[in-house]
């Protein structure tokens, strides 16, 4: 399913743009009129629910109806023109033809305009596994955590998978733990900053599902902070959507982007140096690839997941692509996947 497709179904428009959509949900007039006459929006997205998208419906992969007017209503409705706002103009794309690559769903983003340059599959909900430590973070960051302190690890921490391999009882820095959790991808780690907070994990797993609702993600779910769960859920689409809005927080950003951290504990004699799960941060195949901030996930059940933002090494970020990629055959191909789908962006 391409972008072209989604436009046919929808508006009869051409490739249009992405942005993350108002936390507010506040409809315009002009665009509640255009709503209310035509059956075939109102057949795509729930006036009742904040206007979303109705899965199964044929709002596709869009997220709701302001989605609908920022990639869309725009080009066919003059009154919308401020939905074109933080908009670039669209950039020429040369060949349609994207490569084969082996994840069940992906979507790709040209960074500064919001254009979608490419999309498969990108509305199929797909366990999304450590992408989940994102929006972990995120709540961590806005319950409390974003001012620094210390927190322990604890037996209760531990749920298999990635870790970091201490004892019961071992302290560190918050700092260190944001690290680990984002960078090295430790379950324990995040599974202790969420009760770092104070918040029960049923608490702390809650607010993270209003975070996506703030943003209006309808078929994304969170189960647990590790993404360990495959209660974990999302779409291509809508992790481009919350990555874009987790990004927007520098320190995150800046840890995403990061190739290896030293961390060391408080009350043991353990210090580490620890690369990311994310090899197209260092691995000499992506040399002429400059990452700004991603994010792995694997489960069995999930394959690999990779979200990454990049820009051709030695330019500025005007060229950045946002990459989402769901269920590829390993880590490497998912970066293989990443690679070649962005140099035929850039092409």
């Amino acid at each position: 399913m391409t972008i072209r497709t989604i436009g046919t179904i929808l508006a009869g428009a051409v490739l249009a743009f992405l942005a993350v959509p108002f936390s507010s949900y506040a409809i315009t007039d002009e665009l509640r009129e255009i709503y209310d006459n035509r059956l075939d929006l109102q057949a795509s997205f729930d006036q009742a629910d904040n206007y979303k998208a109705i899965p199964g419906s044929p709002a596709g992969f869009l997220i709701d109806l302001e989605d609908w007017a920022r990639q869309y209503g725009w080009n066919s409705y003059p009154e919308l023109s401020d939905y074109t706002s933080e908009m670039a103009p669209p950039t020429a794309i040369g060949s349609q033809v994207t490569p084969t690559v082996s994840a069940q769903t992906y979507i790709v983003i040209d960074d500064a305009s919001g254009e979608i340059l490419a999309a498969q599959g990108a509305d199929l909900e797909w366990p999304i596994a450590s992408l989940t430590k994102l929006a972990s973070v995120k709540t961590a960051f806005e319950n409390g955590l974003d001012g620094g302190g210390a927190a322990d690890i604890q037996t209760i921490d531990e749920v298999g998978g990635a870790r970091l391999w201490v004892e019961s009882g071992t302290t560190f820095l918050i700092t260190d733990l944001v690290k680990a959790t984002v960078v090295a991808s430790a379950n324990n780690a995040a599974n202790a900053l969420a009760r770092a907070t104070g918040l029960k994990k049923t608490e702390f797993v809650g607010r993270m599902n209003e975070f996506a609702d703030s943003l209006n993600l309808s078929r994304t779910t969170f189960a647990d902070p590790t993404g360990i769960e495959l209660g974990n859920v999302s779409t291509a689409r809508e992790m481009a959507a919350m990555a874009r809005a987790v990004f927007k927080n520098e320190n995150i950003r800046r840890l995403a982007g990061t190739a290896v951290i030293n961390i060391s504990a408080l009350n043991e004699e353990y210090v580490r140096n620890i690369s990311s799960t994310n090899w197209l941060l260092y691995d000499h195949a992506y040399d002429d690839v400059y990452v700004t901030a991603g994010k792995t996930g694997y489960l069995e059940e999930a394959g690999w997941n990779l979200v990454v933002r990049m820009h051709p090494m030695g330019e500025d970020e005007t060229r950045s692509l946002l990459i989402v990629l769901l269920g590829s055959d390993s880590r490497r191909t998912s970066c293989d996947d990443a690679y070649r789908l962005a140099h035929w962006a850039w092409e």
